[in-house]
């Protein structure tokens, strides 16, 4: 295992299916799934589901991790692949529930205004094919190199980079005529 996991189990006792080993992992996982699972499927009332769906299937591989790459990130490639899943799950007319994202700011007229924000993104995000999506949301919105995401994803770095490119045009014209995102795009310039 790599330093930059802390408290998490032995490699080894992952592998030996150890009961008390593999609920330490997902403890201690668990708060990276369900902000990873937040910032790519956006505020949806299965959200819950999503990650309760990304815990087992980490729980049923982490026996076959190899120690190649660290749990974390072995854990995100995991839920990339839940989040692939649940992209289509969501009925056009359904309404998007309002699900928090995670505490990190403090003023709450920011709070509500990357609320609405991350609301519109996702509903932006919805037309796009599921390929694109996923690099708009691992790049733009994780912060990670198209280089990392193509990693997570399984593809050349190129390939990211063209999913990248036509995401961020297909994002662009869709939000242009969004008066709340000018607004909220220009005062985050101040």
């Amino acid at each position: 295992m790599r330093s930059g996991d802390g408290s998490l189990p032995g490699l080894d006792a992952l592998r030996a299916g150890d009961r008390r080993a593999l609920e330490a992992a997902l403890r201690a996982l668990q708060p990276d799934v369900r902000r990873w699972l937040h910032r790519y499927l956006g505020p949806r009332p299965d959200l819950d589901d999503a990650n309760q769906d990304a815990l087992v299937a980490l729980a049923k591989a982490l026996p076959t991790f190899e120690g190649r790459s660290s749990l974390k990130t072995f854990a995100r490639r995991i839920t990339v692949r839940v989040a692939y899943r649940y992209f289509g799950k969501r009925k056009k007319q359904e309404a998007l529930a309002l699900v928090p994202p995670p505490p990190d700011e403090i003023d709450p007229e920011s709070k509500a205004m990357d609320r609405e924000a991350l609301r519109r993104l996702h509903r932006c995000l919805e037309g796009l094919p599921p390929n694109r999506r996923m690099a708009f949301l691992l790049c733009c919105v994780e912060g990670l190199e198209p280089r990392e995401a193509a990693e997570l994803e399984g593809c050349s770095a190129n390939a990211m980079r063209t999913r990248l490119s036509h995401a961020r045009s297909a994002v662009a014209e869709r939000l242009a005529d969004d008066p709340y995102m000018k607004t909220l795009a220009q005062r985050r310039k101040r």
